[in-house]
């Protein structure tokens, strides 16, 4: 049943989101047309979009294998004992580690997204943290048998750029 209003057409049907039918809706995806609530919905530039086509349009981007990912943790382990090894070089000049731990945590995402050419899995980032914080704190254990206090902290500078430089490239 249809009213005509002026040039639009109101049409009296009730639409349910096809992942919660209990909830009602009028709003669609605007790729697949199929109707979503507003919990559903993912704001995209061109308009609201449901979250399978989402997900379908991301994974053109995640080719990430699982010999990226050991790639990915084998660098970024050597990252993090590189980490330590510098930081344990400055000889308690503490403001040089801010500074040295954020950049090999950076340069060794650089240098995985490489080798594995620029190929990344949805879990790269998370990957490539805690290699270079297990790397890390294996060397640091070696050396002085204990992990101190900076080595977490440079650690965890290094870690953090390392996670941030992999959801930055694409």
């Amino acid at each position: 049943m249809d009213e005509n209003i002026g040039n639009a057409t109101l049409d009296s049907e009730i639409h349910f989101c096809a992942v919660h039918p209990q909830r009602d809706t009028e709003l669609r995806c605007n790729r697949c047309e199929r109707y979503m609530c507003v919990d559903c919905a993912k704001r995209t530039p061109v308009g609201y979009t449901c979250r399978e086509c989402v997900r379908g349009h991301e994974n053109k981007f995640y080719q990430g294998t699982m010999i990226d990912y050991a790639l990915v943790a084998a660098v970024s382990a050597a990252g993090g004992a590189l980490t330590v090894f510098l930081i344990s070089l400055t000889g308690g000049f503490l403001l040089l580690g801010f500074i040295i731990a954020p950049a090999i945590g950076g340069a060794t995402a650089q240098f995985a997204l490489q080798i594995t050419g620029r190929r990344r899995g949805r879990q790269s980032g998370f990957v490539s943290a805690g290699a270079l914080l297990l790397g890390g704190l294996a060397l640091s254990v070696f050396l002085t048998g204990a992990v101190g206090l900076f080595s977490l902290i440079f650690l965890g500078l290094a870690a953090s750029a390392s996670f941030a430089r992999f959801k930055l490239s694409i």
